[in-house]
């Protein structure tokens, strides 16, 4: 009796310390849900831009992509935008979003609503710590994430 006492004592101390590892590990893994996916960062761009919060548009943007410059002139950048400017960027409108794998991700915007056929067509993510992250094509991380991701099959340029 003893023996069977000390087993059950024994794997509900075990299983007791499973669910707060668990518990644990889910609470160290917060994110910020304004950066939660690709598009909820995407609606965080744009609140910004509509309240004109630059510094919340500076958490919008990847460490790599703000690279080299300070958040000053990141700002003051922005400051200068037209209204027209801005309001272009207000009106795109998401038509996928897709996550390639825990790391890299784009949204595709519906063509009618870009204004200007020479305006990208794609806002890259790349997901860091706080989140997802707006970057570029040319981004040396998203651009090694990305081939990563097509050597171990998990995305496939489109054939054109």
């Amino acid at each position: 009796m003893l023996k069977v006492l000390i087993r059950v004592l024994h794997t509900i101390a075990l299983q007791l310390f499973v669910c707060l590892a668990l518990l644990y590990g889910c609470a160290s893994e917060d994110i910020d849900q304004r950066f939660a996916h690709p598009a909820q960062t995407f609606q965080t761009y744009k609140r910004a831009l509509e309240n004109s919060d630059f510094d919340l548009l500076w958490e919008c943007f990847s460490s790599s992509q703000v690279e080299g410059e300070d958040r000053q002139s990141f700002v003051e950048r922005w400051r200068q935008k037209t209204p027209a400017e801005i309001k272009a960027q207000l009106r795109r409108e998401i038509a996928e979003e897709r996550i390639i794998n825990e790391r890299i991700g784009y949204l595709l915007f519906d063509s009618s609503t870009l204004g200007d056929e020479r305006v990208s067509p794609f806002f890259y993510f790349l997901r860091d710590s706080n989140g997802w992250k707006i970057t570029s094509h040319l981004d040396s991380t998203f651009h090694q994430e990305l081939e990563q991701a097509i050597e171990r099959g998990e995305y496939k340029l489109p054939d054109f």
